[in-house]
């Protein structure tokens, strides 16, 4: 009788993962992050704890091409900051 193998074949075709994110984080590599993102197939499934883990390298030019394109996607823009006041300058000094 002909064993079966236990070697697993993996697909060469790409994955799309279709779900709501969740959660993120991200950890500094030095010249790279690690983007972390979480997601979830629905409600029920984040009730039950059923949360994907999902990883990104990116370089750090990357990270800005893809906060800038987010974005110019939603409409938005980054804040402005304001000049602390005077006094808060001179006392911070």
């Amino acid at each position: 009788m002909a064993k079966r193998s236990n070697k697993t074949i993996e697909s060469t075709e790409p994955v799309e993962h279709r779900g709501v994110v969740v959660g993120w984080t991200h950890h500094d590599f030095g010249t790279s992050i690690d983007l972390r993102l979480q997601s979830t197939v629905s409600q029920q499934a984040l009730d039950e704890n059923r949360v994907d883990s999902h990883h990104f390298l990116m370089t750090y030019s990357q990270a800005l091409m893809l906060a800038k394109f987010l974005l110019d996607a939603t409409g938005q823009s980054l804040p402005q900051r304001h000049k602390a006041p005077l006094w808060r300058r001179l006392l911070n000094k």
